[in-house]
């Protein structure tokens, strides 16, 4: 019988062994089993046909049991490491993984005297061509050219919007079999990036015969059963799929609708492009008989001036800094750590939590850190910051006053104030860089819809503090301290490595740990580390912070001055851990001579009655 076993005594097996063997336990097993039967003896010879047959089924088994114990494992959340298990499990909560991101670039645009005083509107999709890649808008662009006979800077185009890097394409339209919740699939190819936020959807009712824009929203129960919305997911194969109501959640399609779907298609980090880039480019109209038959649909009431061909040439468009960084799609451990805070805040923004994850999911490719704060820590801390320093009034300091007056209404008391670090540096040297007005506008305009209406987010510029090895001469520190100090290295005497080695080790310590990637706002600027990872680089003895133009000022150890380079008031010497303010942001100073304030002594030297 199936439940018999005669020789469950001869061969105790706890029920889940089986999940713990090996190959070699398992020849050992079956060989152990043939002998104790007393009926095959060749097992026990090596090369012998029984022995094989024993091999192919002991590492056969080997096999099947470590997918058995991945299996296994991949069906928990917490521990899964497979990307197709987790989209899986993270779809029953409603959550939609975020796929790979292009490049965003600011920009400026002047018209020049040859362009007419008039409105304008540069239609959706027009691109500017740079060689092999292409940076385009993804919505109609209108300005008003005041001068006439003279250049203008297009400021508010300037401020207010982007591009991204890529092309629009047209995928093959679609037509709707009318069931719920109908499932598009958009299926480019296998080597296509696809912007994620860059999917847009038009559809053509059979009732009426026009189009209409279909609006996008990250979970369709947000939406009414009138609302013309549709939900985008990454599935477990790194397709979109996209889902349209059934008049309950969101309204549904009819039978035969024509659904006209456009992708924006990105080079991926071949895109990235510096400054100045967009001098070479001119501006192109993007145009296909089936966008020209939706575009008059979507404009017949506004009716805009669409800018003349002969005129995009008077268009000059240029950039300071270089694009933000292409994204690729989220990790296993991404979606492991935002999945429950996106259900946790069923896509509404409401404590300082949501808002941080929200920016940090949804603009990782524009955003490296994010800290939210209420009106009253804003006032209580970061205002104070300044009055600390003798600023009487805050608020019209440069940056206080600029993001008040780009982004805040007359009403403070129920603003929240979201302190951003960029990405992209533009200044290698002090990676003191600040979102663009059109970068902080792209983000906040995305809240508009999912915030608590009693409360206006405002983008706020970090307050960056340069780090640097000093050594004051008084007990007044002076920012002139930095240039006078050095790092005194002491090699040990049987240490044959070159000087030089040393010198770029330690500055690799300094450079790795107060990198931008590395670095985050309102963190511990860490001596205890330091000290000890330069104390453990090896043919370092000891160390010392010693000043260059007194060598009798010396302190043993690594002693550092970290100072508001904009607002000189605040400058600390610091011999321990020193944890920054929320809306602090650290950098080392003049990191590509950083290493020239390291001097490496490898004999033995007296100095004060002190030998080191």
């Amino acid at each position: 019988m199936a439940n018999n076993n005669s020789n469950k005594g001869d061969f105790p097996l706890p029920q889940t062994g089986y999940l713990v063997f090996d190959s070699l336990g398992m020849k050992a097993a079956l060989k152990q089993r043939l002998t104790d039967g007393r009926i095959f003896s060749d097992q026990i010879y090596e090369g012998s046909n029984l022995s094989q047959i024993i091999d192919v089924l002991a590492f056969t088994f080997n096999g099947l049991i470590y997918y058995a114990n991945r299996t296994s494992t991949e069906s928990t959340y917490s521990d899964t490491q497979l990307y197709e298990n987790i989209n899986r499990v993270t779809k029953l909560i409603g959550y939609n993984p975020i796929g790979q991101q292009t490049s965003v670039l600011s920009f400026t645009c002047s018209a020049l005297a040859a362009m007419p005083q008039n409105i304008y509107t540069i239609p959706r999709y027009s691109y500017i061509n740079l060689g092999s890649i292409a940076y385009t808008f993804n919505d109609d662009v209108t300005f008003y050219k005041n001068l006439n006979s003279q250049d203008e800077l297009l400021e508010d185009v300037s401020n207010s919007q982007l591009f991204y890097q890529g092309r629009f394409v047209e995928y093959p339209a679609y037509t709707a079999t009318g069931e719920e919740n109908e499932i598009v699939h958009l299926l480019p190819g296998d080597n296509v990036i696809v912007d994620h936020f860059n999917i847009n959807v038009y559809v053509k009712d059979i009732n009426s015969g026009t189009w209409s824009q279909w609006e996008r929203v990250p979970a369709l129960y947000l939406a009414t059963s009138t609302e013309k919305k549709f939900e985008v997911r990454l599935n477990e194969n790194k397709h979109y799929e996209i889902k349209f109501g059934n008049n309950i959640n969101g309204q549904k399609l009819n039978t035969d609708d024509i659904v006209a779907i456009y992708y924006l298609k990105s080079n991926g980090s071949q895109g990235e492009v510096g400054v100045n880039t967009l001098q070479t480019g001119k501006l192109t109209i993007f145009s296909t008989t089936q966008y020209q038959e939706i575009y008059t649909d979507l404009t017949v009431d506004q009716a805009p001036t669409i800018i003349p061909s002969d005129q995009l040439t008077n268009l000059v468009f240029d950039n300071s800094s270089s694009s933000t960084y292409y994204t690729p799609e989220e990790s296993v451990d991404s979606i492991r750590n935002n999945a429950p805070n996106i259900f946790r805040s069923q896509y509404r923004l409401v404590t300082d939590t949501d808002f941080e994850n929200y920016v940090k999911t949804n603009y990782s490719n524009i955003i490296h850190d994010v800290k939210v704060v209420n009106n009253w820590s804003y006032l209580s801390n970061y205002l104070k910051y300044f009055y600390d320093m003798g600023i009487t009034n805050p608020n019209n300091i440069s940056r206080a006053l600029y993001n008040q007056v780009q982004f805040a209404d007359s009403c403070n008391f129920n603003n929240v104030y979201m302190f951003m670090v960029p990405k992209v540096a533009t200044n290698a040297l002090n990676q003191m860089t600040f979102l663009s007005p059109s970068l902080k506008s792209l983000i906040i305009t995305s809240m508009q819809d999912i915030k608590l209406l009693t409360c206006e987010p405002i983008a706020i510029d970090p307050i960056y503090m340069g780090v640097d090895i000093g050594l004051p001469k008084t007990d007044y520190v002076d920012i002139t301290d930095v240039n006078n100090t050095e790092l005194y290295i002491l090699q040990k005497t049987n240490s044959k490595r070159d000087t030089s080695a040393i010198q770029d080790e330690i500055a690799n310590i300094f450079t790795e740990y107060l990198s931008r990637n590395n670095s985050s706002l309102g963190q511990t600027v860490d001596l205890e580390y330091l000290n000890n990872a330069i104390l453990a680089v090896n043919g370092v003895d000891k160390f010392y912070t010693r000043r260059t133009d007194d060598n009798s000022i010396i302190y043993e150890g690594l002693s550092l001055i970290v100072w508001n380079p904009i607002y000189l008031g605040d400058q600390k010497h610091i011999t321990q851990n020193m944890v920054l303010s929320y809306f602090m942001f650290p950098f080392l100073n003049n990191v590509e001579t950083f290493k020239n304030k390291i001097t490496v002594q490898n004999t033995f030297t007296q100095y004060q009655g002190v030998e080191y």
